[in-house]
């Protein structure tokens, strides 16, 4: 089969960060202007090629290229492949609209969150024919190879939905894969030529992006995380790591972002992954996400030997209220010795903070902003919660307010931006909300303390400007008026 594996242009922004499968994307100035290779298509692609298909992936969202420029190559391919969400919902849709209309022979196939968590919902569009539950990569490949024999025998599939006879089918669940090391190393000679990927807390550009594991051990009720993997989590081999950290470093590579929800869980898998990488001298400096509590101080020691030099940590809010209303599981005291941590160990930290979460007013904003000033990290981002389908806080919500419907409402040139029915669950409302945002990163970094203090560990002219460009990114954003 000719596939087409996409990330699609959007008409409303010119970039959005998607690379992970089960949702939490966004886009726009908050992160700076972050742009990430599409992992998850990556994977897709991989292993269809493998297969034996004839696979192109197109990133048109890095690209920068139009609907119209996509259109003008969809004539030759049999199936296009791409992921969607809640807040790509109506965009992506309309894409997949022009594509059939210019091909209309073209089979569409969609995964994600929205397949996942909204079976049902996603065939109010004519543009799906197949939808794919949860883990893509195997489903995917026994799909289209079902396909190719045009016998039918595709509809029993594991793992998929379809229209029959005008109503949706969905198919019992496909197993999730236990073996990650099953998993192909992605493919990256297929990403775009002539693209680097742009990242302000990258220090070694170019980078890669990379899986180890699979799942979440917590269980926040704002998050789809452990509902779209499963409640068992999965992690790949040492030497099965190793061995693709080799071949990114072969293909010039200098640093990688590990895109795993919780990293450093695997205590004595990092461990040994980490003493890896020194005795086989792999030079790559490297990004990783950290749940607050987990990190010691041998391990950031280690880590850092290795080639660590930031950790990112959704730490949320600095009132336990807040963190107890949404199931976080950790403290603020955890919170406060992990980043003093890390500080003395000279690895720099990243710090996630929501606003908006239930039970949110103005007293618990404010301990945030205190909180945050407290712990010091490198950098922060802010974002509105907002309740996305598959998580325990959109089925409260939607209980209670069924006009919700499927949160495709929410696009990517609002979410984490504006307010989305937060006025359920917390004591402000959307202007308020929006205000404090853009007040939270005003205080955090327009102090000209935090200033002085980033310029001054500025080491190389590329770092420079891309401090520069992620500045300007976020200050605008902090400045500007409205939805952003």
């Amino acid at each position: 089969m000719r596939v087409l594996i996409l990330n699609p242009p959007n008409k409303t922004v010119k970039n959005a960060i998607r690379d992970l499968i089960y949702g939490c994307w966004c886009s726009g100035k908050r992160i700076g202007g972050s742009t990430t290779p599409p992992l998850n298509l990556l994977y897709i692609a991989t292993v269809l090629k493998q297969t034996g298909h004839d696979v192109e992936l197109l990133d048109a969202m890095a690209e920068g290229l139009s609907i119209e420029n996509v259109k003008s190559r969809i004539g030759k391919f049999d199936i296009v492949i791409t992921s969607i969400t809640a807040m790509s919902f109506k965009d992506d849709t309309e894409v997949l609209a022009d594509l059939k209309k210019e091909n209309p022979s073209l089979k569409t196939i969609v995964f994600g969150s929205h397949p996942t968590f909204m079976p049902e919902y996603c065939f109010s569009s004519d543009a799906i024919d197949v939808i794919v539950r949860h883990e893509p990569e195997f489903i995917i490949r026994d799909l289209v190879q079902a396909l190719s024999r045009d016998d039918g025998s595709w509809r029993n599939i594991k793992g998929i939905g379809y229209i029959q006879d005008g109503k949706p089918v969905v198919n019992e669940p496909y197993p999730f894969i236990e073996d990650l090391d099953s998993l192909p190393f992605p493919d990256r000679t297929m990403l775009p030529k002539g693209i680097d990927y742009f990242n302000p807390i990258v220090k070694r550009m170019p980078y890669a992006t990379m899986m180890t594991s699979r799942g979440c051990a917590a269980r926040c009720n704002f998050c789809t995380v452990s509902s779209f993997y499963g409640k068992k989590t999965r992690t790949r081999s040492v030497d099965n790591i190793l061995q693709e950290l080799e071949l990114i470093q072969s293909q010039g590579y200098r640093e990688v972002i590990f895109r795993d929800e919780t990293f450093t869980i695997f205590k004595e898998r990092n461990r040994k992954v980490c003493e890896g990488m020194i005795e086989r001298g792999i030079d790559l400096t490297w990004v990783a996400n950290a749940r607050v509590g987990t990190v010691n101080r041998d391990m950031a020691e280690l880590m850092k030997k290795a080639g660590c030099h930031l950790i990112k940590m959704g730490v949320e809010s600095g009132s336990q209220n807040i963190l107890d209303n949404i199931h976080k599981g950790t403290t603020i005291e955890q919170a406060r010795n992990t980043f003093k941590l890390l500080k003395e160990v000279g690895i720099d930290t990243h710090a996630h903070m929501m606003l908006g979460c239930p039970g949110e007013d103005h007293e618990t904003i404010e301990a945030t902003n205190r909180f945050i000033r407290e712990i010091d990290p490198s950098t922060a981002t802010f974002g509105i919660c907002t309740p996305y389908p598959g998580t325990e806080l959109f089925d409260s919500v939607v209980k209670q307010h069924p006009e919700i419907h499927d949160g495709s409402d929410r696009t990517f040139s609002s979410v984490h931006t504006s307010s989305y029915f937060n006025q359920y669950f917390t004591d402000l409302n959307e202007d308020e909300l929006q205000a404090f945002l853009k007040k939270a990163y005003r205080s955090f970094y327009l102090r000209p303390s935090y200033v002085f203090k980033r310029l001054r560990r500025i080491n190389s002219t590329d770092e420079l400007m891309r401090v520069i460009i992620a500045g300007t990114n976020v200050v605008s954003f902090s400045l500007e008026k409205g939805q952003s």
